[in-house]
């Protein structure tokens, strides 16, 4: 499947689903006979034809062939064989937008919202992130960690806090915590909460002060990610 991938096969699917699902359709193109040593990872990179293309964008193409050849699971997607055919995209619409949209002009992003997007990202393409739902199981809240090695200090931890989140009765992302990425505004909690509706407050203050906000697209986004994180969450005491 490639380095991008996660280690577990559950992971993977999650990844999968999400990935394919926000990829644009495309048209079939040139038919591909799979030969000994191929595989999707190594027809994606000469698709591309791009020597710096990265893991995230081979992954992603990747992914848009297998979308249009109806391998949707990660046992299809590894079961190919000598022999089978493989649709690759028409050549017009071989660029497969990602995604994950980029980050936008940080000039006009708030600390808070540059912050969410450093975040998002970490949750998105760092490994080690894992995540544990706490007891009691029914209210549905969620702590999000990483292995993390400050740069500065060189201090090590297997469970540094990422983010924190909390789920309503329908499955749907309630509120998350978060911390700024640049300053330690709160060193004994979060510094910000978003609520369901994209509004970012500073946690410092008694009451609630606006410093960001996000919009539909980034909250069903983020909603997205965090849903699929819970699939393989541990509970703890």
């Amino acid at each position: 499947m490639g380095n991008v991938m996660v280690e577990k096969v559950s992971d993977q699917q999650a990844y999968v689903d999400y990935v394919m699902k926000n990829l644009p359709d495309v048209k079939r193109g040139d038919v591909h006979i799979m030969q000994k040593g191929d595989s999707l990872w190594n027809l994606a990179q000469k698709a591309l034809n791009k020597k710096d293309a990265s893991n995230k964008e081979i992954s992603e193409y990747m992914l848009l062939i297998a979308k249009l050849n109806n391998l949707n699971t990660v046992e299809k997607m590894n079961g190919l064989k000598v022999s089978d055919k493989i649709y690759m995209p028409e050549v017009s619409n071989t660029k497969a937008e990602s995604p994950i949209k980029e980050k936008p002009n940080v000039s006009n992003l708030t600390p808070a919202e540059k912050s969410f997007f450093d975040i998002k990202e970490t949750l998105l393409n760092d490994k080690t992130v894992f995540v544990e739902q706490a007891y009691p199981r029914f209210i549905n809240l969620y702590h999000v960690y990483q292995d993390y090695t400050n740069p500065e200090t060189g201090y090590h931890s297997r469970m540094h806090p990422v983010l924190t989140f909390q789920l309503d009765k329908s499955g749907n992302v309630k509120n998350f915590s978060y911390d700024d990425t640049k300053e330690d505004l709160n060193p004994i909690q979060y510094d910000y909460d978003v609520d369901a509706k994209g509004n970012i407050v500073i946690r410092s203050y008694t009451r609630k002060i606006k410093v960001g906000e996000l919009d539909k697209n980034e909250l069903k986004d983020i909603n997205q990610i965090l849903k699929n994180l819970t699939q393989n969450a541990k509970l703890t005491y």
